[in-house]
């Protein structure tokens, strides 16, 4: 999420959590993957999100059909903190959301036997799985009621043209976008591919992956994985679950950078098994922390803005999750 400066989140790493290794670690989850560089997007020096005020937008809700989806036992929910340190499915083709053992795909696409459905969701030996590629026009992203978020203090996801992408205004403080999945174990793996587009003039612009999320009407939850466009941080921030309103509501963990900068294309990753948290970016670790405040709850995706209104100019193109033992 947002800090003022590195420092900052380094003293909370130092003082709450096990601070992010160095050490160079594959995803093995994700393939090597041939970035397109955009020069206009190199790294970036420098803090996490800065500290800010004002009132926030929330976007408007539009419908959209989608997605294939089964629905294996809910996980539930548990609590924990976030470091205020501000960081398509239509017919037959679109996302996919399976369990075990197969299941059905609405508008055209099936699953037995822990086959695939629509956009290349399959079953995970016995666990959940969702696969999209944003391919509805929704705000908020729904794609069949696979995606949640019934937090009245932040604001939606958005879907268009392909993309994923949040509605803040930049002015309303911590009031991410976000949007969750449902039914997955606590142990948790997702990656999203990454479009970026030259423009962005944000104090502070992440895309996010949300691990163990939960949400009620005041009450949002759950592990947020940031990187920031320029690739200049990374960072494992814990929510508090009402809105965060100041840089001591949220639990910074982990941090890291992406030293060679973020990419049109690049895969971002992140998995939770246990009390431990690895982000990657293109199989590469970014950052890592230990913490057992969460015991449960879903994987999902986010994004902040700061002092520039969010668009599809940093969002993902694709999104994947996926149970793990």
């Amino acid at each position: 999420m947002r800090s003022s400066l590195v420092g900052l989140a380094a003293l909370v790493v130092a003082c709450g959590s096990e601070a992010a290794s160095t050490d160079t670690i594959e995803d093995p989850s994700i393939p090597d993957s041939s970035r397109q560089t955009d020069p206009s997007n190199g790294a970036g020096a420098g803090g996490v999100r800065g500290d800010n005020s004002g009132g926030g937008g929330a976007p408007g809700a539009t419908s959209g059909a989608g997605g294939a989806q089964t629905a294996p036992p809910d996980a539930g929910s548990a609590g924990g903190t976030h470091d205020a340190s501000a960081g398509r499915a239509d017919s037959g083709s679109g996302s996919s959301h399976d369990a075990g053992n197969g299941g059905s795909a609405n508008n055209g696409g099936s699953a037995n036997n822990g086959g695939s459905a629509n956009n290349g969701g399959s079953a995970n030996n016995g666990m959940v799985s969702y696969s999209t590629d944003f391919n509805l026009t929704e705000s908020p992203i729904s794609e069949g009621n696979a995606w949640k978020n019934v937090g009245l203090d932040w604001t939606f996801v958005a879907t268009a043209g392909g993309y994923a992408f949040g509605t803040q205004t930049g002015n309303g403080g911590y009031n991410d976008s976000y949007a969750h999945l449902s039914g997955f174990p606590p142990n948790q793996s997702a990656s999203a591919v990454i479009h970026i587009e030259s423009g962005i003039t944000a104090s502070y612009n992440e895309v996010e992956i949300l691990l163990r999320w939960s949400d009620a009407a005041h009450r949002s939850i759950g592990y947020e994985c940031n990187l920031a466009h320029d690739g200049s941080y990374a960072q494992i921030i814990r929510w508090p679950g009402p809105l965060g309103t100041g840089l001591g509501d949220f639990a910074f963990l982990g941090a890291g950078a992406a030293p060679s900068g973020v990419h049109d294309g690049d895969v971002f990753s992140a998995t939770i098994v246990g009390n431990t948290i690895t982000t990657f970016l293109n199989g590469v670790q970014l950052a890592t922390a230990k913490d057992s405040a969460i015991a449960n709850g879903n994987p999902g995706i986010g994004f902040y803005w700061e002092r520039q209104a969010a668009s599809q100019k940093f969002s993902f193109s694709s999104f994947s999750a996926k149970g793990l033992p």
